[in-house]
């Protein structure tokens, strides 16, 4: 065993030397092949290094990887990205840029055409808010679809409010990108939208910076929590994102990068929903151990960040993820109060009147418009004077054969009603409408929302109570738990009235026996369609006064 070792370290040592000996030189042979034996060693050293190297970057890799796995990300996480939706021959776009806070789901929407440098610029925005009605569905790390409802709202319209309460629809992520069925947007679309992977277009926070500069103490999670909702900061590098979503407001996302120095911070941001303008606040910030102390001053400073407030760090990383049973819908919500129906335009037209005959009593008159629709004029009704600006102010009922819009038209009517022997008629300018009933029409109650606090009646048909010339205007009108009938309302006409209900309890009630149980709101007949006499104040019907029914 001796001898066999000497021999192989004879060979080693020989084939060593020969090896050096080939590289040899007139200066040296015992230098160089010192030098060469070295040489060879940090190869082989560089070579293990460069091996080690590569392995670890093959391992970031596929770390890297396996956190983008669908086994890893939420279905809102993996959701996120820019999409875009083209239709054949047509020049516009609908774009999205999705952005989950946590595994929230947020969108900035657009409508865009294609630009000089291939790029999408929109000329309309808004955001939308994509609420799940099961939080498990958006933290599915292997699922590829959810439901959710569609909130949109926008600085650009309705006072930066809610559109509506939104439309219940789905997106289904798949390879191409996301498939979207139901939108808003689809406008009744069966099929939905494919919207595809697009780096086109425009980001929703174009203050990020993306930079490793940071304080490494601010670095991750922290919130403070609020009864209401709590609001979200994420430091990640140079960047800070703000997040607070209240049960009955638009969501407050906010994104942007910051420059540190000594205790303090330059934000600059821009928010959801909010346009490209920036959001500029001077913050100083203290950090002991899990509470951090912010401080926040500038012009911008948001309602929903405190000027000074204490947050403490999320070491777990989880947001709360809001479904929509926890979403509360109010007048302020969708902006009802600052976006009043405009009826100026039925309260604006002159009128024309073709009397026969007046009384203080209505039902005096009953008898002389019973022998008027006998003669052929069916739109014969009694006008009180009172509601008319150039009628008699004193409480008077008149018999007409109708109301037009000119006196040209009243005077051809006019004619007509003393050939058929009427011969008292005549003609009157009536004026301007300036009473406070109206009637609206609802064929169909598709577009009825039910609020915490009143119930919002959209695209109704809207009338002064009178046959009268002009097309109705279409309106948006809210009742209000304040509501009332009226004491001389038939309330046995209104369809499943209970006695002592308010017009939003009746409302709310047939809406939910609407969407549950069809035969019994069926039962005395569909009792949110008809047409209804009502008070109106702006927008806001304050009293209902009658319930009818077309032939």
């Amino acid at each position: 065993m001796q001898r066999k070792i000497v021999s192989t370290f004879f060979i080693y040592t020989a084939v060593s030397l020969l090896l050096a000996g080939c590289a040899q030189s007139p200066a040296g042979a015992d230098s160089d092949t010192e030098t060469a034996v070295t040489k060879e060693n940090e190869d082989v050293k560089d070579a293990q290094t460069d091996k080690k190297d590569e392995a670890a970057l093959k391992n970031k890799k596929k770390k890297e990887e396996k956190e983008k796995t669908p086994g890893k990300q939420s279905l809102a996480q993996r959701m996120a990205g820019r999409y875009s939706y083209h239709e054949s021959g047509d020049d516009e776009y609908y774009t999205m840029d999705v952005v989950p806070f946590g595994d929230n789901l947020y969108a900035l929407c657009g409508q865009a055409v294609e630009g000089e440098y291939k790029s999408l610029d929109e000329y309309s925005f808004w955001a939308s808010e994509f609420i799940p009605y099961d939080a498990d569905e958006m933290t599915s790390t292997n699922g590829d679809t959810v439901t959710v409802n569609e909130l949109n709202f926008s600085v650009m319209s309705n006072a930066g409010k809610y559109w509506n309460s939104g439309h219940k629809c789905t997106l289904r992520l798949t390879d191409d990108g996301l498939f979207c069925e139901g939108f808003d947007q689809d406008s009744g679309s069966e099929t939905g939208r494919l919207y595809v992977k697009d780096d086109r277009v425009e980001g929703t926070f174009g203050y990020l910076k993306h930079e490793a500069e940071k304080d490494k103490d601010l670095e991750g999670l922290w919130v403070l929590d609020n009864k209401g909702a709590d609001l979200y900061l994420e430091f990640t590098g140079s960047d800070l994102y703000m997040y607070k979503k209240d049960p009955a407001a638009e969501v407050f996302y906010v994104a942007g990068g910051c420059e540190y120095s000594d205790g303090s911070f330059e934000y600059t941001a821009s928010r959801l929903g909010y346009g490209g303008m920036p959001l500029e606040l001077s913050c100083d910030y203290e950090v002991a151990g899990d509470t951090l102390r912010l401080g926040i001053t500038g012009p911008d400073v948001p309602e929903e960040v405190p000027a000074d407030a204490k947050y403490s760090r999320i070491k777990d990383g989880k947001v709360h993820v809001v479904t929509m049973d926890e979403v509360e819908f109010d007048s302020e919500s969708l902006g009802m109060f600052g976006q009043s129906t405009d009826i100026s335009e039925l309260t604006s037209r002159d009128y024309y009147g073709v009397f026969v005959s007046s009384a203080k009593d209505q039902a005096k008159l009953e008898p002389v418009i019973e022998k008027l629709e006998r003669a052929g004029f069916e739109d014969s009704l009694a006008v009180y004077t009172p509601d008319f600006a150039n009628l008699n102010p004193e409480p008077y009922y008149v018999a007409a054969t109708g109301l037009y819009a000119s006196e040209s038209d009243a005077a051809e009517a006019l004619s007509a009603v003393k050939a058929a022997g009427f011969k008292d008629a005549y003609l009157k300018y009536a004026g301007t409408y300036i009473g406070d009933r109206f009637r609206y029409t609802m064929i169909a109650p598709d577009n009825i929302e039910v609020l915490k606090d009143g119930v919002v009646l959209r695209g109704v048909s809207l009338t002064i109570p009178y046959y009268a010339d002009g097309d109705a205007i279409t309106a948006d009108l809210f009742v209000s738990k304040d509501a009332v009938f009226d004491a001389a309302a038939l309330t046995d006409t209104f369809g499943n009235y209970e006695n002592g209900e308010t017009p939003y309890e009746w409302l709310v009630k047939n809406f939910n026996l609407m969407n549950e149980d069809v035969d019994r709101y069926l039962m005395d007949g569909p009792a949110l369609s008809g047409i209804f006499e009502v008070g109106i104040e702006n927008n806001m019907i304050m009293k209902y006064y009658g319930s009818y029914w077309w032939d």
